[in-house]
């Protein structure tokens, strides 16, 4: 069902970005990805041409506009509709307030939300090209309200949240041209290996999310008729705090 198709992945050098690559290669899908990192790129590209897979990667740093904008460019100079455009790339900070420096703070929220939304402002031209587009946003639990069970910085939290309500009110707006737009709340979650997740005998809240169950969701919402349009998806999941002895 996405055999042909093509799609943007941001932050799709490494972890679970890495992994959703391969598993959409494994799937059919020509995957164009972002990365800060040459040596990254021909990572994620090596792992998916020796199984026959198609792969471009693209040096990008969301946080910079000029970066992105030279990105975007890059994707919109092929013909080919989007398909798929899947915001995965965040900077991850922690810690309180008076403990990060300002050009941290303003990084992380310029990499998790303000460089996905001129991202997708700019791709619009090639998802609308696309007959069945789809935009799925990897959020996590702390862009929930009243989460707080994290050791995730404000400014990470701020720009979850951000990014929550930019999908949320972009999920309406599409909707209208045909464009799914979905937004994932995982917990903290491992990647394990790009091989299917074993069967674990392990109980609710023993272990961590496994991100090939993340990746299994999202397929599943990928690959869902026209007429079913998910918005949004809440996971459940200790911290990894929680699961230190």
């Amino acid at each position: 069902m996405l055999k042909g198709k093509r799609a943007v992945i941001t932050g799709g050098g490494r972890g679970f970005g890495q992994a959703f690559c391969v598993w959409l290669a494994r799937e059919g899908v020509e995957v164009d990805f972002s990365a800060r990192r040459a040596e990254d790129i021909e990572k994620t590209c090596g792992i998916i041409t020796a199984e026959g897979g198609i792969a471009r990667g693209y040096l990008c740093d969301l946080a910079q506009a000029e970066s992105l904008s030279h990105f975007a460019d890059r994707l919109l100079a092929s013909d080919k509709p989007i398909d798929m455009l899947i915001l995965n790339a965040a900077q991850w900070l922690s810690g309180t307030l008076d403990e990060q420096p300002a050009a941290d703070i303003i990084t992380t929220i310029n990499s998790g939300v303000t460089g996905s939304i001129l991202l997708t402002q700019a791709l619009l031209p090639g998802l609308r090209r696309s007959e069945s587009a789809d935009i799925v946003a990897i959020i996590s639990s702390c862009g929930i309200p009243n989460f707080t069970d994290s050791i995730a910085h404000p400014a990470f939290f701020a720009s979850k949240h951000g990014l929550s309500g930019f999908i949320t009110k972009l999920s309406q707006q599409l909707s209208e041209e045909n464009i799914r737009v979905t937004g994932l709340y995982p917990p903290d979650f491992e990647v394990t290996g790009l091989d299917p997740l074993a069967a674990s005998q392990a109980k609710m809240g023993e272990r961590l999310l496994n991100g090939r169950s993340v990746w299994e969701t999202m397929r599943f919402v990928l690959t869902q008729p026209r007429s079913c349009h998910i918005g949004q998806i809440y996971f459940q999941g200790p911290t990894r705090e929680a699961l230190q002895p």
